[in-house]
């Protein structure tokens, strides 16, 4: 195996890095005192908020911790449930008024044979992700995506590894259709591996993964942070590749409702909305980020170890448990809850903004894997995905907070923002599509439908 030349600069750790973070992160001025926003006579106060135990769920938590709901007269109750199918459940029985799910559930529930209106109000964060594997795989001279050269030399060592083992490799998602997943079979098609047939996917809520790596169930997973830390400081496995270099600035989790709720409440909707980025803003300054991982760290949240959550809020990121300082790498983008410093942002540019360039994307990946009664992409798309995701809630919303919007909502991807270096023109989807050598029912040509 090749491996890479760094220099070694001395003191770096994971303390050091910390204080490269302050001089390399910056938001948008984000005003403490309360912004004189009205949006009207609420018709509901008193909500219900849903979400899973997660990193990604820390807008949530701090808007309900730190007084950003009561601010816009919100009295809001989170509740905490084991499955984004759980959420996704509630919301669609109106048994909840608003939750966090994966990027993709809106469109899988609009465009699904239920036709079920669920839409999204806004994302909540960008990346936060990570593939972790086992430690049979390090003894067997597979290391994290740090320690070669470029992407080639490491998808030929893993291809390598996983196509001579005498068992079917296993890897876990928190749902089949959570962006973990999909830029799982984004990366595990880059590698050359076709995913359901070379490599199983198999469901299991985030918290619970690193013990079924333990027991050997699966060969690793992919998840939210800080999963994949706690199995990095148990020493149950490590991380090959954080999911901004999969994809950088991808979307992760958002905040959906119900279409007909959000008609129905207007105004609740938007002081819901504001309550979140600000909160969103609070996460991303450096000097809160303690304070942020000390309140998801309680028991009634993620109930873990808060050096844990802290360390992927301000991207002191550990890949393995071994002492090499090649493995502590200081990633200031890993998490974006609004805005960061990172070579892939335009000047408005924000994670809270609804780009209908994601969408298309995801669209792209869900026709890809044939995840729905689609074959072939929508002439109709356009439409269908302003239905499922929203911009102009949203747009309004900001204009109140005086929060600068990108330039266009149809952001192109040039070939690095890709790990397998395909660039992605929004406008040209059905091109993008053929691209892919692997794919459902391959070698199958897509067109407009």
């Amino acid at each position: 195996m090749k491996r890479r030349n760094f220099i070694k600069y001395s003191g770096l750790g994971l303390a050091s890095l910390g204080i490269a973070a302050c001089s390399n992160t910056d938001i948008f001025p984000f005003n403490q005192e309360k912004n004189n926003v009205d949006f009207g006579t609420l018709e509901k106060s008193n909500l219900i908020l849903g979400y899973v135990a997660n990193g990604d769920a820390a807008p949530l938590i701090i808007a309900q911790e730190k007084g950003f709901f009561e601010r816009y007269g919100l009295s809001v109750t989170l509740k905490r449930l084991e499955t984004w199918e759980g959420v996704k459940k509630e919301l669609l029985g109106w048994q909840m008024d608003a939750g966090q799910l994966p990027y993709a559930f809106p469109m899988l529930a609009q465009l699904g044979k239920d036709e079920d209106p669920l839409i999204s109000l806004m994302t909540l964060n960008l990346n936060s992700s990570a593939i972790t594997i086992n430690q049979k795989a390090w003894d067997a001279g597979i290391r994290p995506s740090v320690d070669y050269f470029n992407f080639t030399d490491f998808e030929e060592n893993i291809r390598r590894y996983w196509r001579n083992r005498e068992t079917p490799v296993t890897l876990a998602v928190d749902s089949a259709f959570s962006t973990d997943a999909y830029l799982t079979r984004y990366w595990l098609s880059a590698i050359g591996l076709m995913p359901k047939t070379e490599v199983e996917l198999v469901e299991f809520p985030a918290s619970q993964m690193i013990y079924k790596l333990q027991a050997g169930m699966i060969d690793g997973y992919s998840a939210s942070s800080p999963w994949n830390q706690q199995t990095v400081l148990e020493k149950a496995g490590f991380v090959t590749y954080v999911s901004r270099d999969i994809w950088h600035g991808h979307p992760n989790k958002i905040l959906a409702t119900m279409d007909g709720w959000a008609r129905k409440h207007p105004n609740t909707t938007r002081a819901l909305m504001a309550a979140v980025i600000e909160a969103c803003q609070y996460c991303d300054r450096l000097d809160n980020q303690t304070e942020v991982a000390a309140i998801l760290g309680q028991p009634n949240y993620l109930n873990l170890d808060t050096s844990l959550i802290e360390s992927t809020l301000i991207g002191n990121y550990s890949y393995s448990s071994e002492t090499d300082e090649n493995y502590q790498r200081f990633i200031p983008d890993y998490t974006i809850f609004h805005h960061r410093k990172a070579e892939y942002w335009g000047e408005n540019d924000h994670a809270n903004y609804p780009w209908r360039s994601h969408a298309v994307w995801m669209l792209t990946q869900m026709i890809r894997w044939h995840d729905l009664e689609i074959y072939d992409y929508p002439k109709n798309a356009d439409q269908l995905l302003d239905k499922i995701y929203p911009i102009t809630i949203y747009e309004e919303v900001a204009e109140a907070l005086n929060i600068p919007l990108p330039s266009d909502n149809m952001k192109k991807e040039t070939s690095t923002a890709f790990i397998d270096g395909r660039s992605f023109d929004p406008s040209n989807p059905v091109a993008y599509l053929n691209q892919f050598p692997i794919r459902a029912n391959g070698p199958q040509i897509f067109g407009f439908v």
